[in-house]
């Protein structure tokens, strides 16, 4: 199964604006969001430029706030303390695609 993602824009409470991974089901609907903001990156000049596109892509879709993003997926405040970091398998099982470790 191929996730589907794009770069979104949303209006922050604060009233800035940032940019955010957003994650589709198959259907099309929002799955969820990076936590965070992400700024453009490459491994070459020819990739920033391509990732730089996709963010100029973001500015012409409608404009997100967290509100559009499904309840469940969101991430409480009490969880920003840390880094923000998740693994892979925690995105995996937060995007509904695997089932939780269990803890031992």
């Amino acid at each position: 199964m191929t996730i589907k993602w794009n770069y979104r824009v949303f209006l922050e409470d604060n009233g800035d604006y940032i940019i955010r991974e957003v994650f589709y089901e198959a259907g099309g609907a929002i799955a969820g969001c990076t936590e965070n903001a992400v700024e453009p990156w490459g491994k070459s000049l020819e990739e920033l430029a391509k990732n730089i596109e996709w963010f100029k892509e973001a500015l012409t879709l409608p404009v997100l706030t967290l509100a559009d993003i499904p309840e469940p997926l969101r991430r409480s405040e009490s969880k920003q303390e840390h880094s923000g970091n998740i693994s892979h398998e925690q995105l995996m099982v937060e995007l509904g695609l695997a089932e939780p470790f269990p803890v031992n």
